[in-house]
């Protein structure tokens, strides 16, 4: 699985990705994946799991 370094996080939503984290039960990675994977695939309900592929990105 690939990794990401999120740098330059602004305090303001450090602390509410961790109030949020906590409230769902989560560590603040595991609500941060839910975050990304949800607002990523939010714009195809009918492929929710469909991967991106490099030529998908290249046609960007």
């Amino acid at each position: 699985m690939a990794m990401l370094t999120v740098r330059n996080l602004p305090d303001e939503v450090h602390q509410a990705l961790r109030v949020k984290a906590a409230i769902n039960g989560r560590s603040m990675e595991a609500e941060a994946r839910a975050i990304l994977k949800s607002a990523v695939l939010a714009g195809d309900p009918s492929q929710p799991t469909k991967p991106v592929t490099s030529e998908m990105v290249k046609a960007q």
